[in-house]
């Protein structure tokens, strides 16, 4: 028969081991549910931002930065089309065909340019401003001391969010900022994918700030997403005509998209 004061000890011993284990998992407890409350929603939006990032690699592209183009001598064609000009640098004929959002053109040489019906970009500050004045509160109210007044600002810091920008251990304000950015990146999309791989640039040259989606020395149509200093909006397409030996470069791109202006009043 075992000795009793032994088997006191015995049980004395397991009472420890299970108030430690308590005490243990209490603690744990205490630490889990203070890491939630701190740093629970960041966590959250950065398992989320993780998992976008899988399935949409181009969530983290950084966006390059377009040089300004230099000053051209050669002479170009002038096109006037919704009261606004621009000039392009091919001064072979050219076949307009207009549509219900734009008006394509078509030059001998090969190269085509889309340009898109100023009245149909929408105003998406505007339309949110004007839609609930509650609701674009509560919208701004997320971005803090970083407000999006203008349709630009608002596509610059869509374009520049990335994945990587969330840390669990961040400001969970910011985490929340850049979550919703996110979000409007994944719904705005590249506004023109090729081969499955989209390409982004910027570019402010002054009264003239915008986006541009593909490149043109791979040979890749181009979309052009142009803001003026009145935060009205433009877009543009480039590409070739299928079996052309035309090519668009760079150059002839950022020199069409700095010549836009208005038309002047008196030829209007």
């Amino acid at each position: 028969m075992e000795d009793p004061a032994k088997i006191e000890a015995q049980e004395e011993q397991e009472d420890k081991r299970s108030t430690r284990s308590a005490i243990i998992l209490a603690l744990i407890a205490v630490l889990v549910a203070a890491y939630c409350v701190e740093f629970g929603l960041q966590t959250l939006t950065w398992i989320e931002a993780r998992e976008w990032a899988s399935a949409n690699a181009w969530l983290a592209d950084p966006i390059q930065s377009l040089p300004s183009p230099a000053a051209s001598s050669a002479k170009g064609t002038l096109e006037k089309f919704y009261e606004y000009e621009f000039t392009v640098p091919w001064s072979g004929k050219s076949k307009s065909t207009p549509s219900f959002v734009g008006v394509e053109l078509r030059y001998d040489s090969g190269q085509v340019v889309i340009f898109f019906d100023p009245d149909s970009q929408v105003d998406t500050i505007h339309k949110l401003k004007a839609s609930s004045p509650a609701d674009y509160q509560k919208f701004m109210s997320v971005f803090g001391n970083k407000p999006l007044d203008t349709n630009y600002a608002l596509y610059q810091s869509v374009y520049a969010a990335a994945p990587a920008q969330i840390s669990p251990f961040m400001n969970s304000s910011d985490a929340l900022r850049i979550n919703v950015l996110l979000l409007w990146k994944l719904s705005f999309g590249p506004d023109l994918t090729v081969g499955g791989v989209p390409e982004f640039s910027s570019f402010d040259w002054g009264k003239l700030r915008g986006f541009e989606f593909g490149d043109p020395a791979k040979n890749h149509p181009v979309a052009v997403r142009v803001f003026d200093d009145k935060d009205q909006q433009f877009r543009f397409i480039f590409t070739v005509a299928a079996g052309s030996s035309g090519k668009i470069t760079q150059d002839d791109i950022s020199s069409v998209v700095q010549s836009l202006q208005p038309v002047p009043l008196t030829e209007r």
